[in-house]
């Protein structure tokens, strides 16, 4: 397993999410990288491990015996120089023989996306943009922090909007669900975290013109909405006439009537497709289920980052339905970790919502997880989350409606276990020896979105993996295998 690690290292270019650097650097620099790390979508680097571009492969395994003590001190700084204080980052050792042929060790640094926006303590502040670090200025943080959550657009207070904004009736149905009926209404929204009393006069949250506004777009003087294009065909035409299956249109209006009016043109769009014969049975010629569209569609209008002013766009061809919400993933959340972790950027909505009746969210942390599982049971392709290399300052989510390639199940949990695979190895777990098949197949699922294919720079070291999923999950399940040393 240490000689695979080490092997996927050498083959890796410095990118979005990965770095190496001679032991001899200045600590100063390594400090820089862990910060635009923290504050983008997190990172490793690998001090030890030449730059790919600057010797050939069989001459980067450098070691930090180079430079012990400088590596010391980039270590002890990682408690000390970051406001606030970073989450804990994990420090492993992999041992290694280097390039003198003597017995030395790498040191990789582990750095989780964070919540919060970190700055050196010196004072400046750096993002991760491809494999350079940007130091940012003062509006550029601002941006940031609603991007985490850690401003919050939907806390924030409304200008001369009043209760006669509001649309009365659904608010009462809210009151009637949550048993507040005989509450004053300005008490009851202060009391679910929309409005606030400020000397004499209460003030309306932005949180309540969001779920109750009788137009939020128009009240905020934001795009608020959600915006479906739906097409014929699988691509959009850009010259002659536009394939709308129907002109584009924009769902308006309070957010819980946004999420209902789309599962419902959903639904329509699934009762009026034409029958098509799978296997032994006609089935719609959308074979989405409701509830994984319905899912999707909830969960982008709760955690968007509404300080962007832009709709949600949902565009719907004849393969695939695209939820495009604006904002990048909230929090510590990435693609590689949504399934199971939970940071909510907008709680209030997110709490109003689920205690309506007919909430169209559970709020248990499981809804993400559920949309996977329920396309695995109609045998579709599992969602795809992309990362934000390449779609950046957006949460992009793919609905394929496309049931599984045979041997897409083999590849895809071989890619779960062990980040990449080539041609020879693909051949290898499903048993097909003709290689221009498997080729066929891996160019496949690269053009559909499913893996992509990764230059490593070398010669022959061609292979795919997934998209969003990085070589830190790798590492960290070999150590839990015993694969290399670990330190704390």
């Amino acid at each position: 397993m240490k000689d695979s690690l080490v092997d996927i290292l050498l083959d890796m270019r410095e990118w979005q999410s990965f770095d190496c650097k001679r032991a001899a650097i200045k600590p100063t620099k390594i400090a820089e990288t862990i910060c635009a790390f923290a504050n983008s979508d997190g990172g490793m680097i690998v001090i030890g491990l030449e730059d790919p571009d600057k010797e050939s492969k069989d001459k980067r395994l450098i070691g930090i015996s180079e430079a012990e003590d400088n590596v010391s001190e980039i270590l002890n700084m990682i408690n000390k120089e970051f406001e606030p204080p970073l989450q804990p980052v994990k420090i492993s050792n992999i041992k290694i023989t280097n390039t003198a042929g003597i017995p030395d060790r790498l040191v990789s640094i582990h750095v989780a996306k964070s919540k919060n926006v970190h700055s050196l303590k010196k004072g400046d502040t750096f993002i991760r943009t491809g494999r350079q670090n940007h130091k940012i200025g003062a509006q550029e943080i601002t941006h940031l922090r609603y991007e985490k959550g850690d401003l919050k657009y939907e806390d924030e207070t409304t200008k001369n909007i009043t209760l006669t904004d509001l649309d009365d009736k659904l608010l009462e149905i809210y009151k009637r669900d949550t048993s507040s009926e005989q509450a004053d209404d300005f008490q009851f929204l202060k009391d679910n975290g929309l409005a606030v009393r400020q000397k004499s006069d209460w003030i309306l949250n932005k949180s309540a013109v969001l779920l109750f506004g009788s137009n939020p777009t128009v009240l905020l003087k934001s795009k608020a909405g959600i915006k479906i294009s739906h097409y014929y065909g699988k691509e959009r035409n850009y010259s002659g006439e536009p394939n709308f299956v129907r002109r584009p249109f924009t769902i308006e209006g309070p957010l819980l009537h946004q999420i209902e009016k789309a599962v419902e043109y959903f639904s329509s769009v699934v009762k009026n497709s034409p029958p098509k014969l799978v296997g032994a049975s006609f089935l719609p010629s959308l074979l989405i289920p409701e509830w994984a569209f319905q899912e999707a569609i909830t969960n982008a209008v709760i955690h968007r980052n509404y300080f962007i002013e832009d709709d949600i766009h949902v565009r719907i061809f004849d393969d695939r339905i695209e939820i495009e919400s604006p904002g990048t993933y909230p929090g510590y959340i990435t693609p590689s970790n949504i399934r199971h972790e939970r940071f909510a950027r907008n709680p209030v909505l997110q709490r109003v919502l689920n205690r309506f009746q007919a909430a169209p969210n559970l709020d248990i942390g499981e809804g993400v997880d559920r949309i996977y599982q329920v396309m695995r049971e109609h045998n579709l392709y599992e969602p795809l989350y992309f990362p934000v290399t390449k779609r950046p300052n957006t949460v992009l989510l793919i609905l394929f409606n496309m049931q599984k390639i045979d041997y897409w199940d083999t590849v895809s949990n071989y890619l779960d276990d062990n980040y990449r695979i080539n041609n020879q190895k693909a051949r290898e777990i499903t048993g097909i020896t003709d290689t221009s098949k498997v080729s066929r197949l891996l160019r496949t699922w690269a053009v559909k979105g499913f893996i992509e294919k990764v230059e490593s720079g070398y010669r022959g070291n061609t292979y795919y993996k997934k998209p969003g999923v990085e070589i830190l999950s790798d590492i960290d399940d070999s150590f839990a295998r015993g694969g290399a040393n670990e330190d704390n």
